[in-house]
């Protein structure tokens, strides 16, 4: 049976999202996945131990077709 909950929280003025201690306390020091979607925004634990540059071809960002160009990936990020 899988337990959920839903909770409002508040986003401070630097648009920090804080995720109640109760709901950490069991993720110890585990990665999070954040995925943005038109209207929800989902936060995943990671329960595999891995580095963060595992999930880089799990990206996509909208105009960036090659990672490795990082001069398209900048002008896209940043304008």
């Amino acid at each position: 049976m899988v337990k959920m909950v839903e909770k409002t929280v508040k986003i401070d003025k630097a648009g920090r999202v804080v995720i109640p201690a109760e709901w950490r306390k069991d993720w110890g020091k585990k990665a999070l996945m954040v995925r943005l979607s038109d209207d929800e925004v989902l936060i995943k634990s990671l329960r595999k131990r891995g580095k963060l540059t595992d999930l880089v071809d799990s990206m996509e960002i909208e105009g960036v077709s090659d990672f490795g160009d990082t001069h398209e990936l900048r002008m896209v990020l940043y304008g």
